[in-house]
């Protein structure tokens, strides 16, 4: 039965290893085009860029056309004084129709100044959108080079897997040939063979957590990739990272910071449109137009008019209630917890950026120790198995020197990609993990 089972996962093994293998630059690449969640976001921003119009802030005239027409019927008796007797008039159903055609403007041409600061603020939204947008991209690459590693990190689990089968496979062969030669009891046999169950157990479950990282790195791409691809497990450790310019980098450009920046920024143009409201309003207004009546009854049966009008209206709020005094209290509040927040955000920073700082050093320390364990780990499992096929080790030793042997493969290729995770994050609150076009 363990044989069968392990045929079968060998050949998974072969089945999994044709995919085409993918570069974390070349999924990244892919990331930025077809995640869902990134097209949703630069969709926002093109929202924002729209918004950030002229006409959007008030700024251009308002041209309105006009129409109506109404239509009445109406019982009539109506008496008018006239000489030498009285007049009068009497209509059932007396039918009047009277009807307009035109065009109205309005066109603000001052208001405080408060559709300049609302122009302004509809551009600083518009680059607080854009920013806004980097901060999501830059944690779903995040999510991209985690998810990658990590199916690389299953990927060599797989392989350490398989050795420790071959290993195992050889130990049981060796066990029963001797136990059919009567040179051994069958306990050492047995024990092989429960082994090499294990082994086979840990292989069918490190199949299934590569298969699950595959599926999440391939929705995050918005499954572009193909059935069965592998990544590059491979990675260079970048040597020459420096705080100090990390940390110049990082207040410069980091996305959370620009962004309490301009959330700053659009405090401020609420506040100056708030104190708008203490200046007058002046707008021109003009209309052109075409108004005719018919009437079957009265002093005037029909009219016929065209012509224009124009004219400049002021206005002036004395008193609303106190109204515009708390809208200015209230900007001011806002404009002031946004410089908190912008401080905040500096401080936070800080310490992510410090914080990181100390787990890429630490990894690089824990990389350069799981090195040095693995070539004694090695060594040492290589001379166990010499001792081993001599009988001068027990069954159990062997398995022990298998184990650690095994463990070190795994821990150290861990290392590396924590390292690279480190790096990536370092680069990302650097704000340098993405440069805008242009």
């Amino acid at each position: 039965m363990e044989r069968y089972i392990l045929t079968i996962i060998c050949s998974l093994i072969v089945g999994f290893s044709w995919g085409q293998v993918y570069s974390l630059d070349k999924v990244l690449k892919l990331a930025l085009e077809h995640n869902h969640s990134i097209k949703v976001l630069r969709n926002n921003v093109l929202v924002a860029e729209n918004n950030a119009d002229p006409g959007n802030a008030g700024m251009y005239p308002q041209l309105n056309l006009n129409s109506g027409v109404n239509y009445s019927s109406t019982d009539i008796k109506a008496e008018f004084l006239a000489q030498p007797n009285p007049v009068t008039i009497e209509r059932d159903g007396a039918e009047s129709v009277n009807g307009n055609i035109g065009l109205g403007l309005n066109w603000v041409i001052f208001d405080g100044l408060a559709m300049f600061y609302s122009y302004d603020k509809l551009k600083v939204l518009a680059d607080l959108e854009d920013v806004k947008t980097r901060a999501a991209v830059e944690n779903t690459l995040i999510q991209v080079v985690n998810t990658y590693y990590t199916m690389a990190s299953a990927d060599n689990n797989v392989k350490v897997a398989k050795e420790s089968i071959n290993i195992t496979k050889d130990r049981v062969n060796r066990a029963k040939d001797k136990y059919e030669v009567g040179a051994s009891s069958g306990i050492e046999y047995l024990s092989a063979e429960v082994d090499l169950n294990a082994d086979s157990i840990a292989l069918l479950n490190a199949i299934n957590q590569l298969e699950q990282a595959r599926n999440n790195l391939n929705f995050l791409v918005g499954n572009k990739l193909p059935i069965g691809f592998t990544v590059d497990g491979e990675v260079e450790i970048i040597e020459e990272m420096q705080f100090d310019e990390l940390l110049q980098q990082a207040n410069a450009n980091n996305a959370q910071v620009l962004n309490a920046e301009y959330s700053k920024i659009s405090s401020q143009k609420d506040l100056n449109v708030a104190r708008a409201g203490y200046l007058p309003t002046v707008a021109v207004i003009g209309n052109y137009g075409f108004n005719f009546q018919e009437n079957e009854v009265g002093n005037l049966l029909s009219s016929r008019n065209v012509g224009y009008s124009a004219g400049l209206t002021l206005s002036y709020p004395i008193f609303q209630g106190n109204q515009r005094k708390i809208r200015s209290q209230n900007a001011k509040v806002m404009y002031e917890s946004s410089e908190e927040l912008r401080l905040n955000a500096v401080d936070q920073l800080q310490r992510d950026l410090s914080n990181t700082w100390l787990n890429y050093k630490n990894n690089l320390a824990v990389l350069e120790m799981q090195e040095r364990n693995k070539s004694n780990a090695e060594a040492n499992f290589n001379r166990t198995r010499e001792m081993y096929q001599l009988g001068k080790v027990t069954n159990v030793q062997f398995r022990d020197a298998q184990l650690n042997y095994l463990r070190t493969e795994i821990a150290i290729v861990n290392a590396k990609y924590l390292v690279r995770s480190s790096e990536f994050e370092l680069i990302r609150l650097s704000g340098l993990l993405i440069k805008k076009e242009g």
